[in-house]
Order: C-alpha cells, then sequence, then structure tokens
C-alpha cells in the first residue's frame, strides 16, 4: 500500500516487540494517494509523521504480540493484511493478489 501510494519502497525494521514501516514522502501527494498513506497508517497499532530538515516520512509499528487464533478480531484480521500487504510484491506493485483477496475476505468476515 505505501509503496504503491508513495511511489517509493518503505524500509521494514524488525524489532523484539514491534515491526516498523517507514516511507519517504514525496514532495506533493496527490489525493488519492495521501487516502491510502492515511489508510495504511490508520491500521498499525501506532503511527505517525516525521518531518526534519532533510527527510519527511511517515511510520507505522505494528505489535508482535498479536495472537491470530480461529476467531480473530477485525484489528487482527486487518493487521494480517496489512503484514501482507508490505512484503508482497504483487501488491506492493499493484497487481491483483490472490492472498490480498483472500485476507481481504477473512477481514470482511470478521466485521460481520
Amino acid at each position: 500500500m505505501l509503496a504503491a501510494a508513495t511511489d517509493c519502497e518503505p524500509r521494514e525494521i524488525a524489532g523484539l516487540d514491534v515491526f516498523r514501516v517507514e516511507a519517504d514522502l514525496p514532495a506533493e501527494l496527490t489525493e488519492a494517494a495521501h487516502a491510502a498513506v492515511l489508510a495504511a497508517l490508520a491500521t498499525a497499532d501506532r503511527y505517525g509523521h516525521t518531518l526534519t530538515r532533510t527527510s519527511e516520512y511517515v511510520w507505522a509499528e505494528i505489535s508482535r504480540e498479536v495472537n491470530v487464533t480461529p476467531t480473530e478480531s477485525p484489528d487482527t484480521a486487518y493487521r494480517a493484511l496489512l503484514g501482507h500487504t508490505t512484503t508482497c510484491t504483487a501488491c506492493r506493485t499493484g497487481v491483483n493478489c490472490p492472498d490480498a483477496t483472500r485476507l481481504v475476505r477473512a477481514w470482511r468476515d470478521t466485521r460481520r
């Protein structure tokens, strides 16, 4: 999601207790790209925006403490979807991905 929205490859940082993704922001974002960035950030446990003299980027952290069970919550199912889309080449390039489709359906089913 972030790669397609920002047109750059996100940085992935694996910590002991969190998985962190950082994405540099281009000078200008279209309205659709801005909405996609916000949607991706909203799925994380923690997220933010960093602006320095030399760079501007958004970051999102997902806790590793989440355990997926057969009766998973909508948040857990969406985190699984987000985790997949940040590492899947097809998802990052905007190609239709059957795994993402399956994860979207699972997430929708948990919301019912």
